[in-house]
């Protein structure tokens, strides 16, 4: 197996949840809901063709596969994060510099407020060096644990929480909802009954930050890398609603475009609206300097 960025993430997942003993007790450490963390699990198994723990009644436990992975993730995880310290130290830093991370499309989102912070930025500080790093929701907490971000953008849905060792601000919400293509079995269907029926045999892909379930019985698809197909980005999902083989779970904002043009339809809804709340994310361990406080502070000011 190569590594790639994916599976670096899946083993800090495996890792998490090793360490601290099951699923939903990673979820703190995380981020991320129960099921998000179970399907990432189940992900990494199915590229390692291990099984790395048993979960069920009898409670949590590494197999002995999942002992020898772990003793390997470990250090290589340690060697990947003392590598990026010292690559981070090369060269010298701008004075005044602040590295962001966002979710990808968030720009099409008329409530996102980071542009207007942006701008009000360059006419404060103009020799202020801005980074933006696009990244799906658990790489964003990764950027900031390693210090290659100052603050990130992210979206938190359903049982996701925010990771008790940041501090946040929240700033936006985003409603999503079903999509897919006009000539899709479900596009025609109406009765929320009926609707509810069809989708239980669609396949539905939502992006990697909204996992919350859909509904009781409608979970959305995940997408096995190992096969060629990634499922780390909104373009992704769109693209796969306009082509017709799946539901495409979507931001409202961001499917509109496609609305206009005819080429989606917006499904009724069968669930309990699906809404992300967007916050700003910092660690609190950070030393925070007065440049990097000016901008949090711009960020809450959004909230008047």
């Amino acid at each position: 197996m190569k590594l790639s960025d994916i599976d670096l993430r899946l083993l800090r997942v495996f890792q998490a949840v090793a360490i601290a003993g099951g699923f939903a007790k990673a979820q703190g450490a995380l981020g991320i809901s129960q099921p998000a963390i179970s399907a990432h699990i189940a992900k990494l198994e199915d590229r390692l063709a291990l099984r790395l723990c048993e979960r069920g009644p009898q409670g949590f436990a590494l197999t002995k596969a999942g002992h020898e992975v772990l003793q390997e993730v470990t250090q290589l995880l340690t060697y990947v994060d003392a590598s990026a310290v010292r690559l981070n130290a090369i060269g010298t830093a701008p004075q005044k510099r602040l590295r962001i991370g966002v979710v990808d499309c968030m720009v099409t989102d008329p409530n996102n407020p980071l542009i207007a912070v942006l701008r009000d930025l360059r006419r404060d500080i103009p020799d202020l060096a801005i980074n933006i790093g696009i990244f799906d929701f658990l790489a964003c907490l990764e950027e900031l644990r390693a210090n290659r971000l100052d603050i990130a953008i992210v979206g938190i849905a359903g049982n996701e929480r925010i990771p008790t060792e940041t501090e946040a601000v929240p700033l936006y919400q985003e409603a999503s909802s079903l999509y897919c293509s006009p000539n899709h079995p479900c596009a025609s269907v109406s009765d929320p009954k009926a609707l509810k029926v069809a989708l239980a045999t669609s396949k539905i892909s939502a992006h990697s930050f909204v996992f919350n379930p859909i509904d009781n019985d409608l979970d959305p698809v995940l997408l096995n890398h190992s096969d060629g197909v990634a499922q780390d980005t909104m373009e992704l999902t769109a693209y796969l609603a306009l082509s017709g083989s799946h539901i495409g779970c979507l931001p409202d904002h961001y499917a509109k475009q496609w609305i206009q043009s005819g080429e989606l339809v917006r499904l009724s809804p069968v669930h309990a609206p699906i809404v992300s709340d967007f916050h700003a994310v910092r660690l609190k361990s950070v030393q925070i300097d007065a440049t990097l406080e000016f901008v949090w502070r711009s960020l809450q000011s959004q909230l008047a």
